[in-house]
């Protein structure tokens, strides 16, 4: 006997339109209203838009520089 293709049948287009639902809330909660536009229905035009925002703030002086992880640079380490 072989193994199923699928272990669970199809989602029925209700449950996934729920599902979806669920998804863009919680995007508009979490970024907003426009990263949850660009993150959920922009398809073509998103990397050029994500780009455009990069260099807008870019522009505007926005500090890229990324502080490390819980205050620690690579060059300190934690002896037991």
């Amino acid at each position: 006997m072989s193994a199923p293709l699928k272990l669970m049948p199809p989602w029925p287009k209700e449950k996934l339109a729920r599902i979806r639902e669920i998804e863009r809330d919680f995007h508009v909660r979490a970024f907003g209203e426009e990263m949850a536009r660009v993150n959920l229905e922009m398809d073509a035009q998103r990397q050029d838009y994500l780009n455009w925002m990069r260099e807008n703030a870019r522009r505007h002086g926005l500090n890229y520089t990324r502080s490390e992880p819980y205050g620690f640079s690579e060059k300190e380490t934690i002896d037991p």
